[in-house]
C-alpha cells in the first residue's frame, strides 16, 4: 500500500511539473503574441507582399523580404479569410512556438523519460529566440514547429515503413508531410535531409538494405521539390551580402585552410549566444555530446535524429546555403536543449550507477549549476519580456497618433526606413491624400529631390512629420534635425519624441506653414529630400 501511495505521489509530482512548466511557456508566448505590438520594417515587408496573388508570390518578393512560398500562402489565406490584424498575421508564428514546446516535450518524455520532459519544458519556456518570434510576422517559429514535427515523423517512419509486408498508407503519409515541409519551411530542406539520412543509417545498421533503399527513395520526391524551390529562389535577386549578413553562420567567402579551421569554434559561439542566448558554449556542446552517446545506449533512433540535424545545418552552413546563427537558426533551439538535457540524465544515471549516493548527489548539484549559470543570459531578458513584450518599432503608433487629425490641406512626411510600415497601415489610418517618404538632404543626391519636396512643403498648410526605427546608417538625432529643417518654414506646435520606448521608437511632429523660402542649396544646413 505504502508503495502504491508513493507511486501515485510521484506521478502527482511529474504530472504538476511538467504542467507548471508547459503553463509557463504558453503563457508567455502568448502574452507575447497578444501584446499585438506593431509591425516593424521586416514584417510589414512581408504583410505588404500577401497583398499581390499567389502566383506573385512565388516569385521576387519586394521590399528585399525572403520567405518560404508555402508559408506566404498561408499567411495570405489567413489574411484574406480573418482580415488584416496584427495578431491575425501572426498566427502561425505564434503556433509555430507552441509546437515547438508541446512536440519538444514529447520526444523529451520519450526518449529521455519523465524529469527529461520536464526540464525541456522548462528550458523552452524561458526561450528569448521562442518568446520574441512568436509575436512576429516572420517565418522562423513556424520552421522551428516544423523541424520538431518532422523529428517526431522521422522515428514515427522508423518503425512504420517497410518495403515489404505493411506502410503502404505510411509511404504515401511520409511522401506528402515532407513535400509539403520543404514547401513551407527553408530549413525543413536540411531537417528532412537530416532526419531521411538518420532512418536509412538505422535501417543500414540491422542490414535492412531493403528498407533502407525504399527509405531514401521515398524522400526522393521532396528532395526535387526543394531543388526546385531552391533554384527558383535563386533567379531573383537577393539583399547584398545576404550570405554574410548573420554574423559567423556561414563559412567565410573565399576561405582557405587556415580560415576554415578557424571558423567552427566562431560559429559555436555565436549559435550558444544566438539563438540559444546561453554562455559556456564548451559545456553546451560537451552536454550534447555526452547527451548523443546516453540516448545511443538507450534510445539510438532519437539519438541519430537529433545527431543528424546537426551535422546537415553544419554541412548547410559550410557550403554557404543556410546559416546556423541568428534567427534562421531557432529551428535548432529544441534539438540543443533535447540533446543538452539527454546529456544531464545520462551523466546523472552514469553516477547513481555506481552505488555511491553522496558522490551521485554532489555531482549532480555540480551539474545543475553548471548548467543554471549555462543558461542565466536567459533569465532578465525572459523576465522583461513577459512582462512588457519589447517592440522594434512602434511607427504604427505614431501613425495613428496622427490618424484623424490630418485636414485637407495638411502633408504627411514619413522617414523613408518606415515605408513599409506606412503602406501597409494607411488603408487602416486616415492619414490624409498624400504621403511623402523623406530623409536628410545627401551630398551626393539630384537636386530635384529636394526642389520637388519644398514645392509640396510650401503648398500644404501643416506638415506632419513621423519618425519610426532608423536606418543603421542615419545618424541618431535624426528627428531633431529633420524638424530644424521644417522649423525654417514654420512653427512647431506639437512634438512627440519617443526614440527608446519598450513598445519601439516612435515620434512625430506638427509644423505649421507659414513662411515661404526657397528650397536648401546646401547640404551643410539641416533640410530634407524625397527619397
Amino acid at each position: 500500500m505504502f508503495a502504491r501511495t508513493t507511486v501515485l505521489s510521484r506521478d502527482w509530482v511529474y504530472r504538476i511539473l511538467l504542467a507548471s512548466a508547459l503553463g509557463l511557456g504558453i503563457v508567455g508566448v502568448s502574452r507575447v503574441w497578444w501584446a499585438g505590438l506593431g509591425l516593424w520594417k521586416d514584417e510589414a515587408g512581408i504583410a505588404n507582399n500577401l497583398n499581390r496573388s499567389y502566383l506573385a508570390l512565388t516569385g521576387h518578393l519586394t521590399y528585399e523580404q525572403v520567405a518560404p512560398v508555402g508559408w506566404l500562402w498561408l499567411e495570405k489565406t489567413i489574411l484574406e479569410v480573418f482580415g488584416a490584424g496584427d495578431r491575425v498575421v501572426r498566427l502561425p508564428s505564434y503556433l509555430g512556438a507552441l509546437a515547438v514546446l508541446g512536440l519538444a516535450t514529447l520526444i523529451a518524455h520519450r526518449a529521455i523519460g519523465r524529469a527529461g520532459a520536464v526540464v525541456v519544458a522548462g528550458l523552452l519556456a524561458v526561450s528569448p529566440t521562442l518568446l520574441v518570434y512568436s509575436g512576429e510576422l516572420k517565418q522562423y517559429t513556424w520552421e522551428a514547429g516544423v523541424a520538431v514535427a518532422l523529428l517526431v515523423l522521422g522515428a514515427w517512419a522508423h518503425g512504420a515503413i517497410r518495403w515489404a509486408g505493411r506502410g503502404l498508407w505510411s509511404s504515401v503519409a511520409w511522401v506528402a508531410a515532407t513535400g509539403v515541409a520543404v514547401f513551407v519551411s527553408y530549413s525543413a530542406i536540411l531537417v528532412v535531409a537530416a532526419v531521411t539520412a538518420a532512418v536509412v543509417a538505422m535501417h543500414a545498421l540491422r542490414r535492412a538494405w531493403a528498407d533502407a533503399a525504399w527509405q531514401a527513395a521515398l524522400s526522393v520526391p521532396a528532395g526535387l521539390a526543394a531543388v526546385f524551390l531552391v533554384a527558383r529562389r535563386h533567379q531573383f535577386s537577393f539583399y547584398p551580402g545576404q550570405t554574410d549578413y548573420f554574423e559567423n553562420g556561414t563559412a567565410p567567402k573565399g576561405a582557405g585552410v587556415r580560415e576554415l579551421l578557424a571558423w567552427p569554434p566562431d560559429l559555436w559561439r555565436q549559435f550558444v549566444g544566438t539563438p540559444m542566448h546561453w554562455q559556456l558554449g564548451w559545456l553546451t556542446l560537451l552536454l550534447m555530446v555526452v547527451g548523443v552517446v546516453a540516448l545511443w545506449r538507450r534510445q539510438p533512433v532519437w539519438a541519430a535524429l537529433l545527431a543528424s540535424v546537426f551535422v546537415v545545418a553544419f554541412g548547410g552552413a559550410a557550403a554557404r546555403g543556410y546559416p546556423m546563427t541568428s534567427r534562421p537558426a531557432t529551428y535548432l533551439i529544441a534539438p540543443a536543449v533535447l540533446l543538452v538535457v539527454a546529456g544531464l540524465d545520462g551523466l546523472v544515471r552514469a553516477v547513481r550507477g555506481r552505488g555511491r549516493p553522496v558522490l551521485a548527489t554532489v555531482a549532480l548539484v555540480a551539474v545543475l549549476v553548471g548548467v543554471a549559470v549555462m543558461v542565466r543570459p536567459v533569465y532578465g531578458t525572459v523576465r522583461k519580456e513577459v512582462a512588457v513584450p519589447q517592440g522594434k518599432e512602434a511607427l504604427r503608433d505614431a501613425l495613428r497618433d496622427i490618424s484623424g487629425q490630418v485636414r485637407e490641406g495638411d502633408l504627411v512626411l514619413v522617414y523613408y526606413f518606415g515605408k513599409a510600415v506606412t503602406e501597409w497601415y494607411r488603408p487602416q489610418l486616415d492619414l490624409g491624400e498624400q504621403v511623402l517618404y523623406v530623409r536628410l538632404c545627401q551630398p551626393d543626391s539630384a537636386v530635384e529631390a529636394r526642389t520637388s519636396l519644398w514645392e509640396s512643403i510650401s503648398q500644404a498648410k501643416r506638415v506632419f512629420y513621423v519618425q519610426g526605427r532608423l536606418n543603421a546608417t542615419t545618424r541618431r538625432d535624426n528627428f531633431d534635425v529633420s524638424v530644424q529643417a521644417l522649423a525654417t518654414i514654420g512653427t512647431v506646435k506639437e512634438r512627440h519624441d519617443a526614440p527608446r520606448d519598450r513598445i519601439g521608437p516612435h515620434s512625430w511632429a506638427l509644423v505649421e506653414i507659414n513662411r515661404t523660402q526657397p528650397a536648401p542649396t546646401s547640404v551643410a544646413e539641416p533640410c530634407l529630400e524625397l527619397r
